[in-house]
């Protein structure tokens, strides 16, 4: 006999499910293999232990105080608000001591910045800039073997 057939046949046994016939030849069985009687106890007493939660009596639950738990929601808003009050003033008063801090001081004047007047100069004819698309741009190797215009 295997061990899931012997469970299956002891799980019947304790619920009052299994034939006399085959209830007299797992006696038998067991009364031959303590293992097997070992774990039929087992058996017996989980299912014992099963049926004594099932029948002990339920608790009941308190009434429900809708006045003590209003006074309680209101409670807990109060001290909300009490905190985020004083997390807003905190950043207030940080932000304030930061400012007072940080705060520019008017005992010297800043001096005004002076212009400086640039003047473009004018375009060289070696200027890379002005042979945009020109051969001694993209082969400057090239550019040294064609002949040179003259002005």
């Amino acid at each position: 006999m295997t061990s899931e057939q012997l469970d299956a046949l002891l799980l019947d046994r304790a619920l009052g499910a299994l034939a006399p016939e085959a209830t007299a030849l797992l006696e038998l069985h067991l009364g031959q293999n303590p293992a097997a009687a070992r774990r039929a106890a087992e058996f017996a007493e989980t299912l014992q232990l099963a049926r004594a939660a099932i029948v002990a009596p339920p608790e009941t639950p308190a009434p429900l105080d809708l006045a003590r738990l209003h006074r309680e929601i209101r409670t807990g808003q109060g001290i909300a608000r009490r905190w985020e009050f004083l997390r807003l003033a905190a950043c207030l008063a940080l932000g304030l001591a930061l400012g007072w801090f940080a705060r520019i001081s008017h005992q010297a004047p800043i001096p005004a910045p002076t212009l400086l007047a640039v003047a473009p100069l004018p375009p060289s004819p070696h200027d890379p800039a002005t042979h945009f698309w020109s051969v001694a741009r993209f082969a400057p190797e090239a550019a040294y073997l064609q002949p040179q215009k003259k002005l």
